[in-house]
């Protein structure tokens, strides 16, 4: 405890700001990185007929979702550094998109015919290009990030 002390009076005197605390960053980096991979495998399943279209609506259901799910409450839930709240703006606004893409392509796939479906995908396809550009400002806002 007195080390910990010491070296925050040593960075204050230093006149260093403490590093803000990205936790939330790092646990939605990983998470997307991993249901992204699953997501994409899922997608080749399916278009090798390995699983059939109610397949891979349940698999994302079971396999993406919960997982992104999860991460998003934590990403929400995460305090916002000093200066970052446009950061975490787009963050949280990147992850209900993704999130709102998938629930709506899985509807889709489920969905008993082209008429009922129609709406899931425009839904799908919006919400994906909403994430892609929301994606490109996150990616630019973590490279400034970056020391």
């Amino acid at each position: 405890m007195r080390i910990l002390l010491a070296l925050l009076v040593v960075l204050g005197a230093c006149g260093k700001k403490a590093t803000p605390d990205h936790h939330a960053i790092d646990d939605f980096r990983a998470v997307e990185h991993a249901t992204l991979q699953t997501f994409n495998d899922l997608l080749r399943q399916q278009r090798t007929n390995a699983i059939d279209e109610l397949g891979l609506a349940e698999a994302i259901d079971k396999e993406v979702l919960p997982p992104w799910r999860a991460m998003r409450t934590r990403v929400d839930a995460a305090p916002v550094p000093d200066g970052e709240a446009e950061l975490y703006a787009t963050l949280r606004r990147y992850v209900a998109e993704r999130q709102t893409a998938w629930e709506a392509y899985s509807a889709a796939l489920r969905s008993p015919n082209d008429a009922t479906a129609q709406p899931h995908y425009a839904a799908y396809h919006a919400q994906t290009d909403a994430a892609t550009a929301d994606a490109k400002r996150l990616g630019e806002a973590f490279r400034a990030l970056a020391p």
